[in-house]
């Protein structure tokens, strides 16, 4: 059989085509050729110009500040290897991964066959042949990826994903242009055979479903081009302004966030921002794929309660695009909601724990929790619906320094009976033990307190409190979005830790932890200077360095939960564990979702002071867990997690199974002479 014909065999000569290895002709039985090129140049005006609105919509946000260097571990994995696909989700990993390596691999087949056309020859011979198989096989991996993303939207997980239009028209103009280019290729080696194996399935699907002489076959390859070219051609135009605009915003996002930009503002930053959003915020909104992970491990999605972190960055983002202006990036209906403290309408905001398990699954690396805050803020600053109970811990916090309406006289009440340096009667040391709120005003933790200086003391090791000057560290305060009292209240314990030349901070609640150690330096270049611990850490280093010494046995099977704001926020997985591994007898057993995949215990964000209707709180979720691994004591070290926990134990009706302790509490079991402490 004779080989594919070029146009000319001029052309043949002066593009070097050896005529007798395997070739394909792009313009094939294709005549006026030109008209796909003024269709191929209006698509490319339109995709261009869709995406200078689309940048011109992320650039009109204000600026981040860097908070750190470029984390290239992080980068590699999650831009080069989209590493974060697969995670908890293979279905949808192995989705993910076959329809966007399936339409990379045939766009760079497009471009490589236009720059064979046009510019350099070289796809002949065995070249061509691996350059059509591997569009073949990327064609068939588009195709199944497409019918395992209905799959899994309409059968796997139907009940827990909510499907709009934009979700099918970029899925099904994918799914036709990889079918159509098929049945092109098909209908070309029925209608011009050639010598050498290709594009085999496309052969025999055309020949099982068209049939009729070369001159019909001619006319069916023509009629499918031109389908298939101006399908294709559409997708280009239309990437910008639809769903896939994701195929851009994702590696964005991936890359910002890798490079360690913060939406951390002072009060005086804030008042001096004129828009809504960061820039980095504004690309989260377009980033988004509709994947639905958020949701699936979201604690107030779980405890079934309204709130739903995908459907949260998709009313924000509306109302964001809707709020810029851009034309073809905002619509009417977008910009129908007035203002940023209704970009999310009712109560919903206020169900997010900021646990940032979304943020950790998330494989393009959207902080929801980030938006949310944002929103909260504008609702707190606007004077709007806020729940009564947060209102009353704000006022407590303002007035008392602390939510829990305690009186600064009676911050060291749980000191009763303890020797404390106090920096205030003239204690000299660099180092202070930053209690917080919750372990001095609350009396069934007052004793974590005590534990902690027993055992700190015990050790020799030198620290001071802050005493009655001590204030609120108002973490949870900037979670909820009340920006100034929180710079009131961070900058109240700056001057503190300045006055007394305070060096080292050794933080007993994570959320102290947190806030000292990730935002206080970014108010304050003195506060950049601090060295903010862990109590656990401390108590780890100490028993390694035998200066404490677990020496009684406490014979039980106990389990650790993770809180969030030590473990997925701050890394610290554990110091925690080798505390508990350090105690004679105790067996540690963990939950199947433990670690960075840890399960909320709904404490944080805010939600100590909202209340839920649900029928299942989030912390029983949590305490049926820890029951099923058998454990007699779900341990933990967070205050927040102790509280709820212990209260789910309890409207669980868990108590003849499981009982809460701090890691403090029961190494301090292991140490002091009880009633020491």
């Amino acid at each position: 059989m004779p080989p594919i014909l070029l146009e000319s065999p001029e052309l043949s000569i002066w593009m070097g085509v050896n005529m007798e290895q395997p070739y394909r002709e792009v313009f094939w039985n294709i005549s006026y050729s030109w008209l796909f090129y003024i269709l191929a140049a209006v698509a490319s005006l339109v995709f261009f110009y869709g995406i200078y609105k689309r940048a011109a919509f992320w650039m009109s946000g204000w600026s981040e500040r860097r908070n750190g260097g470029v984390d290239l571990k992080r980068l590699t994995k999650k831009v080069l290897f989209t590493s974060g696909i697969f995670s908890d989700d293979i279905m949808g990993g192995t989705t993910h991964f076959l329809i966007m390596w399936g339409f990379i691999v045939l766009f760079l087949g497009t471009v490589l066959s236009t720059i064979d056309h046009w510019i350099f020859h070289f796809l002949e011979g065995k070249v061509y042949i691996v350059y059509s198989v591997s569009l073949d096989i990327a064609g068939a991996a588009l195709i199944t990826g497409i019918i395992l993303a209905y799959v899994r939207r309409y059968i796997v997980k139907r009940k827990n994903m909510v499907t709009i239009v934009k979700d099918h028209v970029v899925l099904l103009l994918l799914l036709f242009i990889a079918i159509t280019g098929f049945f092109m290729e098909g209908l070309r080696l029925h209608a011009n055979p050639v010598p050498w194996s290709e594009s085999r399935v496309a052969y025999r699907v055309v020949d099982a479903i068209f049939h009729g002489s070369r001159a019909h076959l001619l006319f069916e390859h023509r009629l499918w081009w031109w389908i298939h070219s101006i399908s294709s051609l559409f997708l280009v135009a239309y990437l910008p302004f639809s769903k896939f605009i994701h195929i851009f915003a994702a590696p964005t996002n991936l890359t910002l966030d890798s490079m360690n930009y913060t939406s951390f503002l002072t009060l005086d930053e804030r008042e001096k921002v004129t828009t809504d959003f960061s820039k980095h915020q504004l690309v989260m909104f377009d980033a988004c794929t509709r994947c639905n992970r958020c949701q699936v491990v979201c604690p107030s999605s779980n405890a079934r309660e309204p709130l739903s972190p995908r459907m949260m960055i998709e009313e924000v983002g509306n109302y964001a695009r809707g709020a810029s202006g851009i034309p073809f990036v905002s619509s009417k209906r977008d910009a129908d909601q007035h203002d940023k403290a209704t970009a999310s309408l009712g109560d919903t905001i206020w169900y997010c724990t900021t646990c940032n398990n979304c943020y950790e699954v998330c494989p393009v690396g959207i902080n929801t929790s980030d938006i949310i805050r944002e929103v909260r803020a504008a609702r707190i600053e606007s004077g709007g619906e806020v729940p009564v109970n947060v209102q009353e811990m704000l006022e407590s916090v303002y007035k008392f320094k602390n939510p829990w309406q305690g009186s600064k006289g009676k911050r060291m009440d749980w000191a009763e009976g303890l020797d404390v340096p106090v920096f205030s009667k003239g204690a000299d040391s660099k180092r202070c033990l930053f209690v917080g709120c919750t372990p001095a005003y609350d009396t069934r933790l007052q004793s974590v307190a005590r534990n902690v200086v027993s055992l700190l003391e015990g050790a020799d090791y030198d620290f001071a409190v802050l005493g009655k000057e001590e204030a609120c560290c108002s973490e949870f305060v900037r979670e909820v979005g009340e920006d100034g009292l929180f710079t009131e209240l961070a900058y109240q314990n700056i001057d503190l830790f300045e006055r007394y030349g305070i060096t080292e901070i050794v933080a007993v609640c994570p959320h102290g932890f947190h806030t000292l150690r990730n935002e206080y330096g970014l108010m304050e270049d003195s506060a950049k200077r601090l060295d903010v611990v862990h109590i656990t850490e401390v108590l780890e280093r100490l028993i390694a360095d035998g200066r404490i010494k677990p020496t009684r046995e406490v014979p039980l099977v106990a389990t650790y939960h993770d809180p969030c704001f030590l473990g997925r926020r701050n890394g610290i997985y554990d110091a925690p564990r080798n505390i508990l591994r350090a105690i004679p007898g105790v067996k540690l057993v963990e939950m199947p979702r433990s670690r960075e995949k840890s399960f909320c215990c709904g404490g944080g964000g805010g939600r100590m002071w909202v209340e839920s209707n649900a029928d299942e709180k989030i912390a029983e979720i949590r305490v049926a867990e820890a029951v099923e691994t058998g454990a007699e004591v779900v341990v933990t070290a967070c205050p927040f997690c102790f509280s709820n926990l212990d209260d789910a134990v309890k409207t669980g009706g868990y108590e003849d199974k499981i009982k809460v302790m701090d890691v403090s509490e029961l190494l301090a079991e292991s140490v002091l002479e009880p009633g020491s402490s």
